[in-house]
């Protein structure tokens, strides 16, 4: 029996309104893009673009993107894997880059990689992990912008483009650049829940920025396995309740495991999700498009009628109206040194906060590997060469198993740091906004519907860790004149020694790692809110410097925006 907590896509429409989308043919769809893009290439609306161009690309006879977004390990591309049926996604103990990979169907499997500069370069399947793996693919050194994957096992979902997101965004501007470029074409989106952490903080952050972007957002509770029936139960409960809460609206749960009865999990998913989803392409690249094309046209109404009332004034009203809207209040200095000095406050705690977490396992963890060290140190053999080679062996392996946890329990840390600078710049965006619609309605009488700033905070995974060389002295070399039975226990003596030279140190490296992806990702951050606020005032620069000769075409294109605002 279906879980209640299921969908019937054949009924709702999730957030969106199902009456809204079916106010809109194809051919009507079409007019109002149209329209909506000559008037914002006509007047300069630079920051109405970035919409357009989505609702360009959403409008295209392609296959629609279905997104799986989550957290580092909440089982993302394992989901996808079980869907295709085949173990294709790299997954493992190593996290993915930011790569967007797709996955759509063909009928020879072959992976397509477009790169940064434009470049397409045309692989075999195994090769796929060298390109959306850290391991394969360190800080995207090879420059990919995403990765197409072309299979046979999507071909029961022709039409329906599963996306796999390792980060929505990236410790690193360039693939943050590739995934802003990507995600408004989402149509719909799954957020994988682990059962491990239900609804974490960046759980719900996921869920928010997927409902900004896709008209339907699916939730997946993954690891369902590691729940008694009872408990799942509980779980389902909760979650939908916080989410109705938070929301307002209902968003589905799905159950799933890759571990304990996965058909039926995966039948459940395939039937209430996916098949409905693929035979009703049309209606969902409608809905997908009236969620877009009406916030846009209603904001640009509002724009047009600033344009509208300045240009109907005589040069020095229209040059005091400019000054009093674009007032000191707004400037993009006074702007850019609030981003400036949030970013340094929030910056200034990042590398304590790390050292806190890293350095408050020093003590347990130098211990742990210098007990089990000391444990083994009987069964090694050899000249002193050999035993220091394996000291140098047995240190890597074991710090780095050790260091590999920690950092990837880490993200935990750093995603609390990235949560409280988006909330800081949010806030300075915001307040930007109020005085610049106060100015607005001040100044003309106008309540205007600004475009929100739609932050794309990059999604954290865990830094490599890299384990250095163990001994400063290579007593190797002096193993022919310092025989074993004569400097044994000096020898162990200084390994278990070093042991908590070599734990502080490599933690230390950690710290300054981790500090310095996450300095790179606020930096991310406030750029990205500096160029919103960049781009929202030479929208309106634009518009307040219309001269009278423009007041007619001004009302001309008003009037035409306003008719799809009627009808809809």
């Amino acid at each position: 029996m279906v879980s209640h907590y299921a969908i019937d896509l054949c009924t709702t429409h999730g957030p969106t309104r199902p009456a809204e989308a079916r106010k809109f043919p194809n051919g009507e769809f079409a007019e109002q893009l149209t329209s909506l893009t000559n008037v914002v290439n006509k007047f300069e609306l630079v920051s109405f673009k970035p919409g357009i161009h989505a609702c360009e690309t959403l409008s295209r006879n392609e296959p629609i993107d279905l997104a799986v977004l989550g957290q580092f390990k909440s089982g993302k591309s394992s989901l996808l894997n079980a869907i295709l049926g085949e173990a294709m996604l790299p997954v493992g103990v190593l996290p993915l880059t930011a790569v967007v990979t797709r996955l759509v169907s063909g009928m020879v499997s072959i992976v397509r990689v477009t790169h940064l500069d434009g470049r397409i370069e045309e692989l075999t399947l195994d090769r796929l992990a060298e390109f959306v793996t850290e391991a394969g693919n360190p800080r995207n050194h090879r420059q990919v912008a995403i990765v197409d994957v072309v299979t046979p096992l999507m071909n029961d979902l022709p039409d329906v483009r599963l996306v796999d997101t390792p980060g929505l965004g990236s410790l690193f501007a360039h693939n943050t650049e590739a995934t802003r470029a990507w995600m408004p074409n989402v149509a719909a989106a799954i957020v994988t829940v682990s059962a491990e952490r239900p609804l974490s903080d960046e759980d719900l952050r996921l869920v928010t920025e997927a409902l900004k972007t896709a008209p339907r957002v699916v939730a997946v509770l993954t690891k369902v396995d590691l729940l008694t029936d009872t408990e799942r139960e509980q779980v389902l409960d909760f979650l939908q309740d916080v989410l109705c809460e938070k929301f307002d609206t209902e968003i589905p749960i799905l159950p799933f495991s890759i571990r304990h009865n996965t058909g039926h999990w995966l039948g459940q998913l395939r039937e209430n999700l996916l098949l409905p989803l693929a035979r009703n392409v049309a209606g969902e690249r409608r809905a997908a498009l009236s969620l877009k094309l009406s916030a846009l046209t209603q904001s640009c109404c509002d724009y047009l009628s600033i344009g509208i009332q300045s240009a109907e004034r005589t040069d020095a009203d229209r040059e005091r109206l400019r000054a009093a809207v674009l007032d000191e209040t707004v400037s993009v200095a006074v702007i850019e040194d609030e981003l400036r000095l949030a970013e340094q406050g929030i910056r200034s705690h990042v590398r304590s906060e790390f050292e806190n977490y890293f350095l408050g396992h020093y003590d347990a963890l130098w211990r742990g590997l210098s007990e089990i060290l000391a444990s083994e140190f009987s069964l090694w053999e050899g000249n002193l060469a050999k035993q220091t080679r394996q000291y140098q062996g047995w240190m890597k392996t074991n710090l780095l198993t050790e260091l590999t946890r920690l950092s990837d329990e880490a993200v935990s840390v750093a995603d609390e740091i990235m949560t409280r600078a988006e909330e800081r710049f949010r806030r300075i965006v915001e307040a930007f906004r109020d005085r610049l619609s106060r100015n607005i309605h001040q100044a003309m009488g106008i309540s205007v519907s600004p475009l929100a700033w739609q932050a794309m905070q990059p999604a954290l995974t865990a830094v490599p860790v890299q384990i250095g060389q163990t001994f400063m002295v290579h007593w190797d070399l002096l193993w022919w004149m310092l025989p074993m039975k004569m400097i044994g226990g000096i020898f162990r003596k200084h390994a278990l020694q070093q042991v908590p030279v070599e734990v502080e140190k490599n933690l230390r490296r950690l710290v300054s790692d981790w500090a310095n992806s996450v300095d790179q990702a606020i930096a991310n951050l406030r750029s990205q809110a500096r160029n919103w606020v960049q781009d929202e005032l030479a929208t309106l620069d634009q518009l307040l410097a219309r001269e009278p000769s423009k007041s007619p075409i001004l009302h001309a294109a008003l009037r035409e925006l306003t008719y799809f605002t009627n009808e809809q």
